[in-house]
């Protein structure tokens, strides 16, 4: 009886642990959202076709939006993801440097494997018409020295720029597409060509083009038609457009001597632990078919794809900016009896040596003209006195350099701490943003909001040689100041007729801002004691004055005391 009641027991918790598995809830799917640049259909096509692979693999719902480069970066940089929730974004390479650069906090979960290279990275290339300057049927002897060499293609593709009695139009659809802008603008940066607002070959100390942004939107394959139909002379492309055009016989590709990753998919932080594992996985599981369209084969994991990481770690280097070497010259002060000897000039110039890409020594063989003059002279105390002028700035620093004497690698030592913790730094204007201006922080001093500050417009006439004109300075105020920029504003600064700035980074004009150090705490402590002693000074002056050099009292007064 009871083995019966037993097995009834059983029966029921079975049938009761069945009806709970069928009526359990389904898992909740999370929604997030899914920032996309898409600049044409068909890779709108292939996002959706992610989106759709993802939901079905993970209990997941997505917003979608697509939206143009600049945008792109300005939301990843600004979005709270505890406010506004989990945000995944398939980006271009350079939008992803950049928002990166201005601060977002991103991760890279996936990139692409192309359909046609079966490759995670893309090149990107120059399309010029033939008639630019080349035979439709390449003579065997060219043919032989371009084969497999892509160094003598762009080498002769400069010759032939150069070579234009008017500059060619080059239009480009964004500043932050990869193929269509920043790469070229790194190639005519090294190159000597420059964009010039009224272009003309007259006396021209450089390769001279004429850069232009459409008015409407367009993607980079739009304007390859634009190339074929001669209406512009150039473009910029990456690999997948060039593919598409490559059996166009009126067409000719040049490559680019720099190589990116293909589009990323990236998480902006803080994003759910759990459900990034399971996008990584759902990625390494992809199957070769999953996308298949247009460029784009499938997805895969990007921390599995060294490749992929190096082009982006290679991209992220050179999208860094650099400041132009400042020209330093050194003299004696002009001051009789200075003290100054060829020891002590070789001593700073050592100093300026060792200091790195940022400073450079004036060579009137290399440079038209040097940025920073150094003027030496000893001090009693025998200290040496550097006295530090930016040209056309107003800016002027003193500096008193202790060493031991004799011991010119110390002084040498000294001179660069200076350098390193006191000087003043010339920086330039981000051109790539035409919203808000600013200067990319790359100084580990800081620049409080409010500051004042010098800025200089200047025209380039050989950006290799150091040659340029310049303007008044005129002062910005910093209305923000992080970790990676300082942000300004003033009058000065060229605007458009739409309100936004008009900077153009393949322009041969930069402005250059002075970022003036405030005084630091230690030289405020020197300023106080040299007050102080100043201040004894002067009351042991009125002391000697009161009891020494005081007339004496008159006799006649002393008697009748």
């Amino acid at each position: 009886m009871k083995w019966r009641r037993l097995t009834c027991v059983l029966a029921l918790a079975l049938v009761w642990s069945g009806v709970s598995a069928t009526t359990a809830p389904a898992q909740e799917r999370v929604s997030i959202q899914f920032l996309s640049v898409a600049p044409d259909a068909e890779t709108q096509k292939a996002d959706q076709k992610l989106l759709d692979y993802l939901r079905g693999k993970i209990p997941l719902t997505f917003e979608g939006q697509n939206v143009r480069y600049e945008v792109a970066v300005d939301t990843l940089q600004n979005w709270d993801a505890k406010k506004q929730g989990p945000l995944l974004a398939r980006v271009t390479p350079y939008v992803f440097v950049v928002a990166e650069m201005l601060g977002a906090n991103m991760e890279v979960v996936g990139t692409y494997l192309s359909k046609k290279s079966r490759s995670v990275t893309s090149n990107h290339y120059f399309v010029v018409h033939k008639d630019f300057g080349y035979e439709k049927e390449e003579a065997p002897e060219e043919f032989v020295r371009h084969v497999n060499n892509p160094k003598t293609q762009t080498q002769d593709f400069v010759q032939l720029l150069k070579q234009r009695e008017l500059p060619p139009r080059f239009v480009y659809p964004s500043k932050f597409s990869t193929s269509g802008h920043f790469l070229p603008s790194l190639f005519f940066g090294k190159q000597g060509i420059f964009s010039v607002p009224s272009p003309s070959k007259t006396n021209s100390k450089f390769i001279t083009i004429h850069a232009l942004a459409p008015q409407n939107s367009m993607t980079v394959a739009d304007l390859i038609p634009l190339v074929k139909k001669q209406k512009i002379e150039f473009a910029a492309v990456r690999e997948s457009i060039k593919n598409r055009f490559e059996v166009d016989e009126d067409l000719k590709f040049i490559p680019l001597p720099y190589s990116t990753p293909n589009d990323l998919l990236v998480v902006v932080k803080p994003f759910d632990p759990a459900i990034k594992a399971q996008i990584v996985e759902t990625l390494r599981k992809m199957e070769v078919t999953a996308i298949d369209l247009g460029d784009i084969l499938k997805w895969v994991d990007f921390n599995a794809s060294p490749k992929a990481r190096k082009s982006l770690a290679n991209l992220r280097r050179l999208a860094k900016t650099i400041p132009h070497p400042v020209a330093v010259n050194i003299r004696k002060s002009q001051k009789d009896n200075t003290g100054i000897d060829e020891q002590h000039l070789e001593a700073a110039r050592q100093a300026v040596r060792s200091a790195g890409p940022e400073m450079v020594l004036f060579n009137e063989d290399d440079h038209s003209a040097f940025d920073v003059l150094w003027t030496l002279e000893t001090r009693h105390d025998h200290s040496l006195l550097l006295t530090s002028s930016i040209l056309d700035s107003g800016l002027t620093q003193e500096f008193s350099v202790v060493y031991r004497q004799g011991d010119m690698q110390h002084l040498a030592a000294q001179i660069r701490r200076v350098m390193e913790q006191k000087m003043h730094r010339i920086r330039y204007v981000w051109l790539m943003d035409n919203n808000t201006p600013r200067v990319l922080r790359d100084v580990d001093f800081q620049i409080p909001v409010g500051q004042q500050l010098k800025v200089q417009k200047i025209t380039w006439l050989n950006f290799n040689t150091n040659e340029y004109n310049v303007d008044t300075p005129f002062m910005v105020k910093v209305t923000q100041s992080d970790f990676h920029s300082f942000q300004l504003e003033g009058k000065g600064l060229p605007k458009r007729e739409d309100g936004k700035y008009g900077f153009e980074p393949l322009g041969n004009v930069a402005y250059r801002v002075f970022l003036e150090r405030a005084p630091q705490a230690g030289d405020a402590y020197k300023l106080t004691t040299k007050v102080l002693i100043g201040l004894f000074g002067l009351a042991a002056l009125f002391a000697l004055v009161e009891v020494v050099i005081r007339p004496k009292t008159p006799d006649l007064l002393k008697e009748k005391s």
